[in-house]
Parts: structure tokens; C-alpha cells; sequence
């Protein structure tokens, strides 16, 4: 127990330290660049393990795998373009908002029944999100809508990676979908490339670096433990948001803020504590 918990915190600050770099660097290279070297760099640390268990790339659900990594995609370009020009913390709510979308998708595309009760939380998360972004006060831009969208679509990656556990292994999962956002990136790159200089290269390395180790850290702590107790350690990545923004950007979250993230993140604890159904265990894969 204390290892997976330990694997939810070092999974927290990998992804905290993984959007830090793609907002510090996001205005000074193209997305389909920055996507690129977080799933090559990610796919190269993690190929010897797949390479001993070449059980895992067999699949007989290869479509599966490209729709799964198809909305992944599309999620990261949405959060990577947006990430420079929003608060960092905002960016972090935005993104604990997936379960939220999760519940809402469950019926319409997986038949899962949604009970009153998580709509009723469904609902609590939004107002949430809305009270942390502060519309009235603050002038919200196309940005923020399009990290929305973006956490969207993670919500549909995860139902489809729910609709694979059915066969296929987690690390199955994750080797066609680092592999397929590898290639489909890589094509984009001629049009989309920038040339790095050497302190460039380290922030490129250190998102593909940090995003891999946090996506490893977060399937070894589900696979140790259950998500009721997994969630509340995963969502410490407010807090090292609040740390980042703070020291490096000096943004200051509001009291707005505060009040938004215990809302929003009570919400989706409530949604991992079987309260509801939308999350299971290794359905949190990034």
C-alpha cells in the first residue's frame, strides 16, 4: 500500500513537472514537436520492458488502439496549445475535470447506468470549474475553451481504454498508443519543426522523461491499489501547480481559486469512491 501511494505522489509531480516544462517552452515550438518528444522519449525508456514481454504486443484490437490513441492525441494537442496561455493552476483544474466527462459519456456510449447522485456531483464539478476560472472578473479566452475540449477528450480516451481492459493489458495499451502518437506526430514534424538549442533539447527530453515516468508511476500505484485510495495522492498535482506557478511564473491563485479546486477535486474523489461507476482501476492512463 505504502508503494502505490508512494508511485500516485511521484505520479502527481511527473505531470506537474511535465505541463510546467510544455508551458515554459510552449510559445517557442510547434505542438506536433512537443507532442512528439513526449511520446518518443517516453516510448525509448520503456521499450526494454516491452521488449521482455512481447506478450504485450500482440492485439487482436488494433482499431481499438488507434481510436484510444486518436482521442489521446487529440486531447494533448488541445491541453499542449493552451498550457502557455493560461494560469498554470487553472490548466491543472481543467484537467482534473476528465471524470467528470467520464460520468457524463458512461450511458450514452458504454450503457452504464448514471445515477442521480453522480449527476448531481457531475454538476458540483462544473460549478466548480466555473468558480475557479472566475468568468465574471476574469477575461477567459479561446485558451481556456480549448483546454475543456481538451479534458473531453481524455474522458473519451478513457472510456475506450475501459472498453479495451476488457482484453488487453495495460501495457499493451500503452505501447500502441505511445507508438501510434509517435508516428502520427513524427509525420507532422517537417511542417511543424523548430530547431532546439541545447538548453531546448533538455526541455524536450525532460517532458518526454517526466510525462513517461508519472504515465509508469500512475499504472504501477492503480495496479497495487484500489482507486479510492489512489485518487486523493493523484490530485497533490494541485498543489505542486500552486508551487510552480507561484515560483516560476508568479501567478497567485485567487480565492476563487482555492474554493473552485476543493470543489472540482471533492468531485472527483467522489466519483473514484464508488459513489459512482466511471472509474476504475488503471482507467487513469495519460
Amino acid at each position: 500500500m505504502a508503494l502505490a501511494l508512494l508511485c500516485a505522489f511521484l505520479a502527481a509531480l511527473g505531470f506537474a513537472i511535465m505541463y510546467a516544462l510544455i508551458k515554459g517552452v510552449g510559445l517557442d515550438f510547434g505542438t506536433a514537436q512537443l507532442v512528439f518528444f513526449r511520446s518518443l522519449v517516453a516510448l525509448l525508456i520503456f521499450s526494454p520492458m516491452l521488449l521482455q514481454n512481447k506478450h504485450l504486443l500482440k492485439t487482436n484490437r488494433l482499431k481499438g488502439h488507434l481510436l484510444r490513441s486518436i482521442f489521446g492525441l487529440a486531447s494533448m494537442f488541445c491541453l499542449f496549445v493552451s498550457a502557455p496561455h493560461i494560469p498554470f493552476t487553472d490548466l491543472t483544474l481543467i484537467i482534473f475535470t476528465m471524470p467528470l466527462f467520464v460520468t457524463v459519456l458512461s450511458y450514452p456510449l458504454l450503457k452504464e447506468r448514471v445515477s442521480r447522485n453522480q449527476y448531481f456531483i457531475v454538476i458540483a464539478g462544473f460549478i466548480g470549474i466555473f468558480i475557479a476560472t472566475d468568468p465574471e472578473t476574469n477575461s477567459l479566452s479561446i485558451y481556456y475553451l480549448l483546454a475543456v475540449t481538451g479534458s473531453a477528450l481524455y474522458g473519451l480516451a478513457v472510456i475506450t481504454i475501459r472498453q479495451l481492459g476488457e482484453t488487453e493489458a495495460p501495457g499493451t495499451t500503452f505501447f500502441y498508443f505511445t507508438i501510434i502518437c509517435t508516428v502520427l506526430s513524427g509525420c507532422a514534424l517537417p511542417f511543424d519543426w523548430i530547431s532546439p538549442n541545447s538548453m531546448d533539447w533538455a526541455y524536450l527530453f525532460g517532458i518526454g522523461v517526466f510525462g513517461g515516468l508519472a504515465q509508469f508511476s500512475m499504472i504501477k500505484a492503480y495496479k497495487l491499489a484500489p482507486a479510492n485510495l489512489i485518487a486523493p495522492a493523484e490530485y497533490t498535482q494541485f498543489l505542486w501547480a500552486i508551487f510552480f506557478g507561484i515560483v516560476i511564473w508568479g501567478e497567485v491563485p485567487s480565492l476563487n481559486t482555492y474554493l473552485g479546486a476543493l470543489i472540482i477535486i471533492g468531485a472527483a474523489i467522489a466519483l473514484s469512491r464508488n459513489i459512482s461507476k466511471p472509474l476504475r482501476r488503471n482507467d487513469n492512463l495519460r
